[in-house]
């Protein structure tokens, strides 16, 4: 019973510390505004605020425009850098020369004549590759039309040859078949006779008129055999023609196709070296045309180096005036920013920076002053 009147009273008691202290934190919270409002009160009527508030605002008016200025001048420099490496390209390719710059000018020349001496063999070069190359394509078309007439031979030639093998085979066939039909003609008439004799020797009632139905049958089997051993020799006599025209276009196609292996083996002979010689004088332009390229990057910075000389010069050229007034606006612009920077400077230099700093020391106080207290007001600690 002693131990929970304890624990009740130990409650009691926390919970009354802790309402005491958020009031504590509240009143802290609302100490630290009103020492603020105060403070600012006291500078007011001192006179100070409005000073520090006008250093702090002006300050800060010049250095923006400061930083404006420096943004300015650095974009017209890069247009003023342009603008130098266009009036030496100009100036380069209008040909306005001055003894001022008369060294790096005759070094331009100089690999300008080089690069125009190697210009001058790449389309020499170019030329023979351009006669290797019609002298190859007409003989390739020389080679192609001899090669397609005998193909066309070729193509012709072997459908008769198809045709002469399957009238040869026919042939063939019907011989072997008149041979076939012979040699049953044969035996029927063996046969027949067989019949023939047995009948004589027969005693059938009906012996004459089976004996006259045979003699009858072995008539027709005859007049057969003596046709088809008439026809035998006039088919046969056809083979031989045939079988020689087989063979004599088997010979032809064979002789075609040897030479159309032949024409396409002394094509590819003849065409070897010309494809050779137009690799070979491919590189070679290649080579010369990358040695052009590389002579005209090298003269690249040499040119954009020209150009802070043509303009420190400025030699009489209308055509470089125009570039000439497009860097004088340039110059312009640098000199008004520079002039007015060092303006700003001078009545930085004039103004009263302690009065300056106090103003952003007192907004940067009065911004943690503030935090402070609602972050005790609203009992956050």
């Amino acid at each position: 019973m002693n131990t929970l009147i304890s624990a009740n009273s130990f409650m009691a008691v926390f919970f009354q510390t802790g309402k005491e202290t958020d009031w504590l934190q509240t009143g802290l919270g609302v100490a630290l505004l009103v020492a603020l409002l105060g403070l600012l009160v006291w500078l007011f009527i001192k006179g100070s605020l409005a000073q520090w508030f006008r250093a702090g605002i002006q300050s800060g008016k010049w250095k923006l425009r400061d930083m404006q200025l420096v943004n300015e001048v650095k974009k017209t420099e890069r247009v003023k850098l342009t603008q130098i490496e266009e009036l030496g390209l100009k100036a380069w390719n209008s040909k306005v020369s001055d003894p001022s710059y008369a060294q790096l000018w005759a070094d331009l020349e100089g690999v300008e004549a080089q690069i125009g001496t190697i210009r001058q063999h790449s389309r020499g070069l170019q030329d023979n590759l351009n006669l290797v190359h019609a002298q190859k394509d007409e003989l390739e078309r020389s080679y192609d039309e001899q090669i397609a007439q005998l193909d066309g031979e070729y193509k012709n030639t072997e459908q008769k040859l198809k045709t002469a093998q399957s009238e040869l085979r026919q042939l063939e066939n019907e011989l072997d078949n008149l041979a076939n039909e012979k040699g049953l003609l044969q035996r029927d008439i063996k046969a027949t006779r067989t019949d023939l004799i047995n009948s004589e020797s027969s005693e059938e009632p009906d012996r004459v008129e089976i004996m006259g139905r045979l003699n009858s049958r072995l008539d027709g089997l005859v007049q057969n055999l003596l046709e088809v051993s008439n026809a035998e020799p006039e088919l046969a006599s056809r083979i031989p023609a045939r079988q020689s025209e087989v063979l004599s276009l088997n010979t032809r196609v064979n002789e075609l196709v040897d030479q159309i292996r032949k024409l396409e083996n002394k094509k590819r002979n003849e065409l070897q070296p010309l494809e050779q010689q137009a690799e070979a004088l491919g590189k070679q332009i290649k080579a010369r045309n990358d040695e052009a390229d590389e002579l005209e990057k090298s003269m690249e910075p040499k040119i954009k180096s020209l150009g802070h000389m043509v303009d420190t010069a400025r030699p009489q050229a209308e055509s470089l005036q125009a570039d000439y007034d497009e860097l004088d606006v340039s110059y312009q612009k640098l000199a008004t920013a520079g002039q007015d920077r060092s303006d700003l400077a001078q009545q930085l230099e004039g103004l009263d920076k302690g009065a300056s700093r106090n103003f952003y020391l007192l907004i940067v106080l009065t911004v943690v002053v503030v935090i402070m207290a609602i972050l005790l007001i609203l009992n956050v600690f």
